[in-house]
């Protein structure tokens, strides 16, 4: 006879982990407890060794699907200890309360959209929840968004507040029940309720049943509709209508960014997309992201206008199945909020924001305490890449490859903000925040960070960890919230965090020198220019820039990344000079004559100090340039649009690439390019696929130079699918391995991730110097 102490960290609450245990533990004849702790579970077991070894075994090879083991401890307990705190009492073994504990050391699971065996009972007549709008169990349903305190009980959820039937009772309480412990287990008779109400009146106009059924019938009649969901609100309308899309884009001031799709059922999907069975399984996952696939050309332009990809998505909430049920069409899936602001979660805040936006509102009594976009993940060839990460992922840690004892904090980047909480071997890394240049999200981006630290019972931090730009909102809170606590501030340059994203991911400690390209729209540099085509040299928490983009001055500044025929202007004078304004180019003739000479009169005196626009060297706005350039896109109405546009115009079928030239042994100069795009006689598609072959040879040719056998890549312009095809093709064949993000995205939302990693190094490296 052995007893044991085994004490289990990561995601180990709210997924069904001490049923699971208990279970096991009955079959190999163990007697003792299981408990929930602030720090994970903890298991008190007694018997036979052989029997110990195997549960031991079991628990590692057998645990519940969603569940995340990190750590595991064993301690050996003496028959006399085990007599002094049990007794004789435990016989058997018993499930028990949770004890009180200072430091939170577990990781929070996130929303998770309905399982197998839950769909199974949603569709059966006979079961006591078919078709039910809040079905849910220890594998499934609510978790992040309604938790309101660790560990994860019931009463530390907002589902406390709905007391338990006898017969949810009876399941709860039941260690061989699905739903043993299972937070969010609700009926008919005890859970919540869905209510329909009509935009600016305060009296419902329906209840649960009835309430579904005449929303899908609004949905029909061609109405907007704000629903309630798992993590906030959808604004939901058909897709299949261009005149309901365009209202749509109207009242959500939202001129031409792509709306994500739902679509009702498989047969949907396949109809207007392009999926294979590991796209439907992505979707059909517990995470169920939207899957950027290509598009078969049948929904309405006003969905995605010159985007070849479709941002799909199927049912993943019970709610969901219920609205779109029978619809034999696909219907716009869309964020609750205006451009650029945070996601809206709360039913009294979403009623009045988009009330000019929503004819009705679907929403229920659940309360939600934070919410979170649905992630975003792009297909590029047979990989899968993180282009927001949200529900179903976040807060789901990264684990290090050492422990430390830091605490520390990292605030990330001021568009696609996320940020991450670094806690001695882990790097929790919020959900996607947004844009901190809009008061409302940075107003949510400061409560979060509160909300985090009360969470995770952070006490103190160690220090805090921001990026060099100082105009970033997260670099000045990051100065005073170092200031307010009295400790140390890091600040790390933006594209040394995106490759430090990759080698967190990957576990690599950069003890010897890595090679990284990390090519994007903007990062403020060490020479105060912007940065954005860099090719680094990593080792340690140095970096070495050892080539990067000729830089050119960006007329017009920061407006220009909006208008975007000032970059090309900008690049149109650097070759060119005065002879630019006399180019018989659709691109000059967009401006006035007057407008035109103005904005050259002010690039040529920049040099003599009376107008001071910021030096360039961004890979991102390059694509900006050639896509104006090319007639594809003079203005991004939304970021990101005249790359997305080129990259839809690329053709593999198309081969050659742009001449370019290296400049002083450094600089990628792309003059050469620019003379052709101009005085050339391309296509659209051509210039498209020229430019992207291009920039794909370049950071191929580097790579080789530089004789190395690894290679990390980073930042936006990653997520163009042409081209990290074209390099993945051209580097992996020589046996060259290529570092990216995969868990994480390569663009600003995965820059804290990069920053935190970072601060953990600084430790490791302290030590070893």
């Amino acid at each position: 006879m052995k007893t044991e102490r085994i004490i289990i960290k990561g995601v180990v609450q709210g997924v069904g982990f001490r049923p699971f245990l208990y279970r096991l533990a009955k079959k190999l004849g163990l007697s003792g407890i299981i408990k929930n702790t602030q720090s994970g579970v903890e298991i008190i077991a007694s018997g036979d060794e052989d029997c110990l070894n195997q549960f031991r075994k079991a628990i590692l090879e057998e645990k519940p699907p969603n569940a995340f083991i990190r750590e595991i401890a064993v301690e050996e307990i003496s028959h006399e200890v085990w007599q002094k705190n049990y007794g004789d009492v435990l016989k058997e073994i018993k499930i028990v309360k949770e004890d009180d504990a200072s430091e939170v050391e577990l990781d929070l699971l996130p929303d998770l959209a309905i399982c197998p065996d839950c769909l199974l009972e949603f569709y059966d007549p006979k079961n006591r929840r078919f078709k039910h709008p809040f079905i849910a169990c220890t594998n499934c349903g609510p978790r992040y968004g309604m938790l309101i305190r660790l560990p994860y009980e019931r009463e530390n959820t907002t589902m406390g507040y709905f007391p338990l039937c006898p017969d949810c009772q009876k399941e709860y309480t039941d260690p061989m029940n699905r739903r043993f412990h299972a937070e969010a287990i609700a009926c008919p008779n005890c859970g919540p309720r869905l209510i329909l109400y009509q935009t600016k009146v305060d009296e419902p106009i329906a209840w649960d049943r009835e309430a579904l059924n005449l929303a899908r019938r609004f949905i029909i009649e061609g109405k907007i509709l704000a629903v309630k969901g798992l993590n906030g609100f959808h604004l939901i309308c058909r897709a299949d209508k261009p005149e309901i899309v365009k209202e749509l884009r109207r009242r959500k001031r939202r001129p031409s960014k792509p709306f994500a799709v739902m679509f009702p059922s498989l047969e949907l999907l396949k109809k207007y997309c392009l999926v294979d069975e590991e796209d439907i399984g992505l979707m059909q996952s517990p995470q169920s992201p939207i899957i950027l696939v290509p598009g078969k050309e049948l929904l309405p332009k006003e969905v995605a206008e010159g985007i070849n990809l479709v941002g799909a998505m199927l049912p993943y909430t019970p709610i969901h199945l219920l609205l779109l049920e029978g619809l034999s069409f696909p219907v716009i899936a869309t964020s609750g909020n205006f451009s650029d602001e945070p996601l809206i979660f709360e039913e009294e805040r979403a009623r009045k924001a988009l009330a000019e936006v929503a004819d009705y509102f679907l929403v229920h009594d659940r309360k939600i305490l934070r919410g979170s976009d649905d992630s975003v993940i792009k297909k590029i060839g047979t990989v899968y890449i993180m282009i927001r990460r949200g529900r179903g992922y976040a807060p789901y840690p990264q684990m290090l490859p050492f422990s430390t004892p830091m605490h520390i904090l990292a605030l990330g980047a001021e568009e696609k903000n996320t940020f991450t909480l670094g806690l001695k071997n882990r790097l929790i890394v919020s959900p996607h925040v947004g844009d901190l240049g809009n008061p409302e999200t940075f107003d949510y981006f400061v409560k979060l960070i509160e909300e985090y630290l009360n969470l995770y019972q952070v006490k103190s931090l160690d220090f805090i960890v921001c990026d060099l730009h100082p105009g970033y909102q997260s670099t000045r809170l990051a100065k005073s919230l170092a200031k307010e606590r009295g400790i140390p501030l890091l600040q790390v340059q933006h594209h040394q965090s995106h490759l430090l994203s990759v080698l967190a991911e990957e576990g690599i400690v950069p003890e010897e020198e890595l090679l990284g390209f990390a090519w994007d729209g903007t990062g403020f540099g060490l020479d105060r220019s912007v940065w954005g085509g860099e090719t680094l040299l990593l080792q340690g928490l140095e970096f070495k820039r050892i080539r990067s983009f000729r830089p050119f001055r960006l007329v017009g500044g920061e407006t220009a990344i909006k208008d975007i025929r000032k970059i090309a202007l900008s690049f149109l004078f650097e070759v060119y000079g005065e002879e630019a304004l006399e180019l018989s180019h659709p691109l000059i003739r967009s401006f006035s004559e007057k407008e035109l000479l103005m904005i050259y009169r002010a690039w040529e005196s920049m040099d003599k100090g009376a107008y001071s626009f910021p030096l360039c060297s961004s890979c991102g706005r390059l694509f900006d340039a050639i896509s104006a350039l090319a007639g594809v896109c003079f203005k991004n109405t939304y970021e990101g649009e005249a790359p997305m546009k080129l990259e839809s115009l690329y053709n593999p079928q198309v081969k050659g690439a742009f001449p370019y030239s290296l400049k002083e042994n450094f600089y990628f100069d792309w003059e050469p390019m620019v003379r052709e795009v101009v005085e050339g006689s391309y296509t659209k598609e051509e210039i498209a696929t020229f430019f992207i072959n291009a920039l794909a040879d370049f950071l191929w040719q580097t790579v080789l130079e530089l004789s190395q056998s690894k290679v990390i890549l980073s930042g936006g312009v990653m997520v163009n699918g042409p081209l990290l095809k074209r390099i993945m093709e051209s580097l992996e064949p020589m046996g060259i391995r290529v570092l990216r993000n995969k868990k994480f995205p390569p663009l600003d939302g995965g820059i804290s991730l990069g920053q935190a990693y970072y601060g953990m190094l600084s430790f490791i490296f302290s030590k070893t110097s």
